[in-house]
């Protein structure tokens, strides 16, 4: 994919060197001339001077034929801005932008825009982490509002179903490790001693879970 980043901050700079090492091709926008040094000496994308507000620049970084674009600058203005360009103007088809303000989060999500709220993914992972400490959060989807989480099956649940877990639109079972293996649960399948169960949980759904699992 061809993929402007704007933004090379520590987030922007991360990015784009995962995006190079896939082998996408990348280009980098920042007004800071000193921001590319976060960038290591083996990647090959463009680096360009300047600002993304300028259509001039945008098009030096390719946003014309670009498959994505995706911005982490530290104004969640300027980043939401710079996507709706993208897709109104250059029908850029991918866009993700960083937003610090949860609460304007939702909005641009409803414009169609992939938002990632630090902010918002980083207090419910903490507040996971206190309340349920025997979690084991293995990934945080969207901005945390589902966790996958990893849980060692307690010795209440050996012999019970897998499914014994779930709760429709909350909680799934969605793999068991056992002896090393994980393996997806499928009809009948039985909880055995040692097992750990990874579960797809709704934010909201966690006391559930402890319940469910009598932690």
């Amino acid at each position: 994919m061809n993929v402007v980043v704007v933004g090379c901050g520590r987030v922007g700079s991360y990015l784009a060197e995962l995006l190079h090492a896939e082998g996408h091709n990348v280009a980098v926008i920042d007004k800071d001339p000193g921001s590319f040094e976060r960038l290591s000496a083996g990647f090959k994308g463009t680096r360009i001077l300047g600002d993304a507000l300028n259509e001039d620049i945008l098009q030096q970084a390719g946003i014309q034929n670009a498959d994505a674009l995706a911005s982490a600058t530290n104004s969640d203005s300027l980043n939401a801005t710079l996507a709706i360009i993208a897709r109104k103007k250059f029908r850029v088809p991918k866009l993700a932008i960083r937003i610090f303000d949860p609460s304007t989060a939702e909005i641009y999500r409803k414009l169609g825009i992939s938002t990632i709220s630090a902010t918002e993914w980083a207090a419910n992972f903490m507040k996971d982490v206190i309340v349920h400490p025997w979690l084991y959060p293995k990934l945080a989807i969207g901005n945390g509002e589902v966790q996958i989480t990893e849980i060692a099956v307690s010795p209440g649940l050996v012999g019970r179903p897998v499914e014994s877990v779930s709760i429709p639109s909350q909680v799934t079972a969605v793999a068991v490790v056992r002896h090393g293996k994980a393996i997806i649960p499928y009809p009948g399948m039985i909880f055995q001693e040692n097992d750990f169960v990874t579960l797809a949980v709704l934010t909201t759904a966690m006391g559930r879970v402890e319940e469910l699992l009598g932690h």
